[in-house]
């Protein structure tokens, strides 16, 4: 089951109060449903392939309504063999969707604008209806962090846009072949939006996930630099060695100064010592102390001041 039928599959196992239905059924209607006019007779179809959404829409338009409502199951003929569950409503339709303020049949269009006097919490809820219907996000597993909502008009993507606005988010509009989609991307925004729409246990599952690749992530960097470092602190070293020998086979060796010395003397015992290690060997065998950037200077010292003037 992918992520995004998890979150929906989360809501549609919480409490709804009767408005809080009422608001639910009003977004997930109004982006799911498939309306039909036959002989002048309205009535409109809804379907899912989650048995435990189409349960809860089931539910609530019994709950609410009292109306005859059949169901249809739909078997896919492809290799993955999902089925479709169908709600259809054809006694009450025209009533419903009116109490629900999705249709307005004197006009023949539909209301994109939600209830004005609503509560928070059912505004949450007609939210959640929405998503549910037409709603996207990708799993945490995935380093793209993308939530999204697709509409067919224009002012639909606008309208929930401007409803979310009031929550704080910024969704971002585009036109993607003949639909219109909200989108978010940040990890954080996602994670708000499913807090939005009550999804808890998908949040800690999302936060844990994405948490726990960051921090993946952040070591594989950290070792990452650290191959980096080791490997050129090999190769200076392959460098210095190479530098020290030259100056011992031609007899320029003794024009280092003493500390040079003992420094390029330690390096030939110590092929595989950082610099630090140098440092910490030089006062432990001579008793001498020199730091790190020390021991780098007299390093460069050899490289500019004599080995690159003899060779």
């Amino acid at each position: 089951m992918s992520f995004a039928l998890n979150v929906k599959e989360e809501i549609s196992k919480k409490s709804f109060d009767l408005a809080s239905q009422k608001s639910f059924l009003s977004g997930f209607i109004k982006y799911n449903m498939n309306l039909k006019l036959n002989n002048n007779y309205f009535n409109f179809e809804v379907s899912s392939i989650s048995n435990s959404i189409i349960r809860m829409v089931y539910g609530f338009l019994k709950n609410l309504y009292q109306t005859d409502i059949e169901v249809i199951i739909i078997q896919s003929n492809k290799l993955k063999k999902t089925k479709t569950f169908v709600l259809k409503i054809k006694k009450d339709a025209v009533k419903i969707l009116t109490d629900l303020n999705i249709y307005n049949f004197e006009t023949n269009q539909k209301n994109i604008a939600p209830n004005s006097d609503w509560s928070e919490r059912e505004v949450r809820a007609y939210i959640a209806g929405i998503f549910i219907a037409c709603g996207s996000v990708n799993s945490p597993e995935t380093s793209n962090y993308h939530l999204e909502v697709q509409f067919l008009e224009e002012a639909s993507a606008l309208a929930f846009k401007r409803l979310l606005t009031k929550f704080y988010f910024s969704f971002r509009i585009i036109k993607r072949n003949d639909k219109y989609v909200c989108y978010i991307k940040k990890a954080i925004l996602v994670s708000d939006f499913l807090k939005l729409i009550d999804a808890v246990n998908n949040v800690l599952e999302f936060e844990n996930t994405r948490i726990s690749r960051d921090i993946t992530n952040s070591i594989n960097r950290l070792n990452n630099i650290e191959i980096s470092n080791q490997q050129k602190a090999i190769k200076a070293a392959e460098e210095q060695i190479t530098m020290i020998n030259y100056l011992i086979e031609h007899n320029f060796f003794n024009l280092l100064g003493h500390n040079t010395q003992k420094v390029a003397l330690l390096r030939l015992e110590n092929p595989d010592s950082s610099l630090q290690d140098l440092s910490n060997l030089l006062f432990e065998k001579e008793n001498l102390e020199i730091s790190k950037s020390g021991i780098n200077h007299l390093f460069r010292e050899i490289k500019t001041k004599y080995y690159n003037n003899l060779k």
